[in-house]
């Protein structure tokens, strides 16, 4: 037996899934969708759907039961907020022929196929009078028989399955949803339940709908810092696929999202679902995908953009291609200035920088490149503005969840989310990562996440440099200030302090761990502005 994907086109669902959605060739997908009021379920069983039917053979016809909202408030929604997922399909609603059914066409890349939005009207929600007004599964099984005398159907999706089973008991309804399940699969026809659940799950006691599905999502509100509740999803069971465990977090997005703007609870990539994988799932895709070949280090030294850096490297030794390094900056050190440099090093040598900043907006950037004639002639553009191979991202406070943290940023390394092949970045810079947590509440475990970051970029083939801030006086021993979690995470770490001489202070700096590399062990001076 061989197994074939179906993508959802969610990219961070498809990531956790292994790649999409696997069932066997002779078969077909069942998911179930589960979780509580509000949490997202319909409008995740919509997405793909849509996403399906939009990329759908010519002749293909998808179909949609909901027993809470009317086809029209359906599709109002999709085109509204949904735009459609930017597929640029042309879809035009049929004129209307049964109550409580809406035919929507679109006309894709792969020809014209057809969307049936129908509201199920379950007995439980009718009169004892209404006549002909009963649907229950059973009803929907004939019609999907009398769809396919028509045309293929390759997709069923229904929601609420729940209320079109509350007259029958435990293993009725396990019977009636495994029948389904059989009908459905038997025929190659992709299944999709919908089930509300109001309270915690007994786990000692399978639902039906458990029982029955391939495939179980869990959508859920979690309580974070400050009351917070952020949006989370968790893969229950996974009949047919290995997939990353955890707990994993979501967004909901409508029409109108900037592509551009990165890092923001609002900044998404444009309108629908967008999972985020936890940031341990993350680091396991990203040694996944590399079949755990760790991108090598480079054999030559590169340009740290400060000549006294280098100096303090001996025998043609130093900080090389790939290597992460972090900068120990005591107040008043010029540390965002030598992380400029080390960006504008990499732009003479023709690659793309990234930089990245919780201090210093946009303007402020700029203002210091447009003073310092070092930074002037390769960070900036003749109009002013920043070199197009010099990207600047400020990071504003936030209540984003770590994944998502994460994730837009390997996608910001990447070269972004525009469209085409984007020119993925050769060198970041983040200032700074001192109390990272306060920025981004929801970060709980920053020294976790920078290990992470830092492990990703290597894969990503990014050579990163990160600035961290440490007590005054930390130089003299004046501090409890234990470098040992900074020795041990990074390739590189470089202390900048200030020392008193004849009434005045100079900077100065010290190397204390360069992994491969002979250097100075003293302090040495160092010049903010040497040429």
């Amino acid at each position: 037996m061989s197994f074939l994907f179906l993508k959802t086109g969610i990219d961070g669902l498809d990531g956790i899934l292994g790649g999409g959605i696997r069932y066997p060739d002779d078969s077909a997908v069942f998911l179930c969708l589960a979780g509580g009021p509000g949490t997202g379920k319909t409008l995740l069983a919509l997405e793909l759907v849509v996403r399906a039917w939009l990329a759908a053979e010519d002749g293909s016809t998808f179909l949609y039961y909901s027993v809470e909202h009317s086809p029209e408030s359906i599709h109002r929604k999709l085109d509204a907020d949904f735009d459609w997922f930017r597929t640029g399909a042309a879809v035009r609603a049929l004129p209307k022929e049964v109550p409580s059914k809406l035919v929507l066409e679109a006309q894709g890349p792969r020809g014209r196929s057809q969307l049936v939005l129908t509201q199920a009207r379950p007995a439980s929600m009718q009169q004892k009078s209404a006549r002909g007004t009963t649907v229950d599964i059973d009803w929907i099984l004939a019609e999907i028989e009398n769809h396919q005398l028509v045309a293929p159907v390759r997709m069923v999706v229904i929601d609420n399955v729940g209320l079109l089973l509350t007259d029958l008991e435990y293993f009725e309804k396990r019977t009636a949803l495994l029948e389904t399940r059989r009908r459905l699969l038997q025929s190659r026809i992709h299944g999709i339940f919908v089930m509300e659940e109001a309270h915690p799950r007994d786990l000692r006691l399978p639902s039906p709908e458990e029982f029955s599905t391939d495939l179980m999502l869990f959508l859920s509100f979690r309580e974070e810092a400050t009351d917070f509740k952020v949006r989370a999803l968790e893969i229950g069971k996974a009949r047919n696929q290995y997939y990353y465990r955890g707990v994993h977090h979501f967004s909901i997005a409508g029409r109108g999202q900037n592509r551009d703007v990165y890092l923001g609870a609002r900044s998404e990539r444009g309108p629908g679902i967008h999972v985020y994988p936890s940031v341990a799932a993350q680091l396991s895709m990203a040694r996944d995908q590399a079949q755990f070949t760790v991108p090598p280090r480079g054999d030559r030294p590169i340009d740290l953009g400060h000549p006294d850096l280098g100096r303090a490297f001996l025998n043609d030794t130093g900080p090389a291609h790939l290597s992460s390094t972090i900068l120990l900056a005591e107040p008043g050190t010029r540390a965002t200035f030598l992380a400029l440099r080390f960006l504008a090093a990499g732009l003479r040598a023709g690659e793309r920088v990234l930089f990245v900043s919780t201090r210093e907006d946009r303007d402020s950037i700029r203002r210091i490149c447009e003073r310092e004639p070092v930074l002037r002639c390769v960070c900036l553009s003749p109009d002013g503005g920043f070199a197009p191979d010099f990207r600047v991202v400020y990071l504003h406070p936030e209540f984003i969840a770590p994944g998502k943290f994460t994730w837009d940023l390997i996608r910001l390394c990447q070269g972004g989310h525009a469209d085409g092949q984007p020119r993925r970045v050769a060198r970041m810079a983040f200032d700074n990562i001192y109390r990272l947590h306060d920025r981004f509440p929801l970060i709980h475990d920053q020294r976790f996440l920078i290990a992470a970051v830092t492990d990703m970029m290597r894969y990503e083939r990014v050579t990163p440099l990160f600035v961290d801030m440490v007590p005054p006086g930390t130089s003299r021993g004046r501090t409890d200030f234990d470098p040992s979690s900074y020795l041990i995470g990074f390739d590189n770490v470089l202390h900048l302090f200030f020392e008193h001489e004849e009434q005045n202070e100079r900077p100065f700096f010290r190397v204390l761990k360069s992994v491969g590399n002979d250097y100075r062990q003293e302090p040495l001076p160092i010049e903010w502005r040497a040429p």
